[in-house]
């Protein structure tokens, strides 16, 4: 008998697609490539309403966020032990960051945030995600680099996921509207990041 996929494989099927990318993300190494070879395997295993409910699911789980779109809520466990919840800082400029502790560039642009953090105080919001590493593993950065800007667990991916990157560090500025202004994809060092976000977000605040 015909082995018959169900949605929730489907998931965990893109889902290791999308760990993939993030994992070879630090040379931008681009995830389409194999998410469309994992949606062959899904097409070669299912009949036509299982591949039909397999797209559905990619789409929803891995909608491609674009500057312009509306920035999708989630909610945030944080480093300090709050939350934050994307939807209750609307009329806030948001620097929102993914990254890891893995990955060079990552780490070398993370002083820009603390200098952004500390420029403009609560004109802003800035957090950066840790992209799928353990709770330990983060605190033990956070103490060690005595960053003080919010920082935030995605141990299981879900916010990850709901913004899906070719590679990371991923940052987006967001308007106080909720759209999405601005996106970067990887870092130079921390100045020229610098420089990067804070004309983007003095742009994004004269709006």
């Amino acid at each position: 008998m015909r082995n018959k996929w169900t949605k929730n494989r489907i998931v965990r099927l893109v889902a290791m697609s999308l760990c993939i990318s993030l994992l070879t993300a630090c040379g931008l190494d681009s995830a389409r490539k194999q998410i469309d070879e994992k949606q062959q395997i899904v097409n070669e295993n299912t009949d036509q309403e299982d591949v039909t409910e397999a797209a559905y699911e990619e789409e929803m789980v891995l909608k491609e966020v674009l500057e312009g779109d509306v920035a999708p809520d989630f909610t945030a466990n944080l480093v300090d032990g709050s939350t934050f919840t994307l939807s209750e800082n609307s009329g806030k400029v948001i620097l929102l960051n993914f990254w890891a502790t893995w990955c060079g560039p990552c780490v070398g642009e993370m002083p820009a945030f603390q200098d952004l953090y500390e420029e403009y105080d609560e004109k802003i919001e800035i957090l950066a995600i840790n992209c799928m590493e353990d709770e330990d593993t983060v605190n033990q950065f956070v103490t060690e680099t005595g960053y003080t800007f919010p920082i935030a667990y995605d141990v299981d991916g879900t916010i990850s996921f709901t913004y899906p990157s070719s590679g990371i560090p991923y940052t987006l500025v967001i308007g106080a509207d909720g759209i999405v202004k601005n996106i970067y994809v990887g870092a130079a060092d921390a100045e020229t990041q610098y420089k990067l976000y804070k004309g983007a977000i003095d742009a994004t605040l004269q709006e």
